[in-house]
């Protein structure tokens, strides 16, 4: 069990939650509002988000070998 969890807002940036977990070196954070649990952004989140931005049709597009 974790006493001290680390989370977010909704009206975090992606980016902003994406950075904080990349340095906390966490997989997920909870989304909290006025106390509540409403969601949870993830790793997955993140990559999808930036794999849209650069307008990526499948992940093997971005890697060349």
């Amino acid at each position: 069990m974790t006493w001290s969890v680390v989370t977010t807002h909704p009206d975090t940036l992606l980016v902003h939650a994406g950075l904080r977990m990349f340095q906390r070196r966490i997989g997920s954070l909870p989304v909290v509002q006025g106390g509540r649990l409403v969601g949870l952004r993830t790793e997955r989140d993140v990559v999808r988000a930036f794999r849209t931005v650069q307008d990526l049709e499948t992940a093997d597009d971005a890697f060349v070998w």
